[in-house]
């Protein structure tokens, strides 16, 4: 059985030494070394994963920037809305009030009554 395996093992080492140009021209990243074909597939993936983060990354910060800005819109808008609201109703209220008490200060009579009349004639 052990002479099974180093015939075998003969014709392997044999094959692989006399087909080695064959062998790199069909596998060129593994044929040359295998710690290096390892190094550059662990690169390859590294690069690939780093990219993918950064695309997702870049989208995250995009749509938060996003959903921030909307936010901040809404409020300031909301918040402008209530204050013209405010003011408005300040200013109704106060116009309001400046009228009625314009109202009550004057009285009809004085101006066209009885007193109005006789103060009128005898300043004169």
């Amino acid at each position: 059985m052990l002479l099974k395996l180093g015939i075998i093992g003969t014709f392997l080492i044999l094959g692989g030494m006399m087909f080695s140009t064959e062998i790199s021209a069909l596998f060129p990243n593994t044929s040359a070394s295998f710690l290096d074909s390892v190094k550059n597939d662990i690169n390859l993936l590294n690069e690939k994963i780093s990219n993918s983060a950064e695309e997702r990354l870049d989208t995250s910060v995009d749509k938060l920037v996003e959903n921030v800005s909307d936010q901040v819109y809404e409020g300031i808008t909301e918040t402008g809305d209530k204050l013209v609201e405010n003011v408005s109703d300040q200013v109704y209220e106060g116009i309001t009030e400046t009228g009625d008490s314009l109202k009550n200060e004057i009285v009809p009579d004085e101006i066209f009554g009885f007193d109005f009349i006789t103060n009128l004639l005898r300043i004169n």
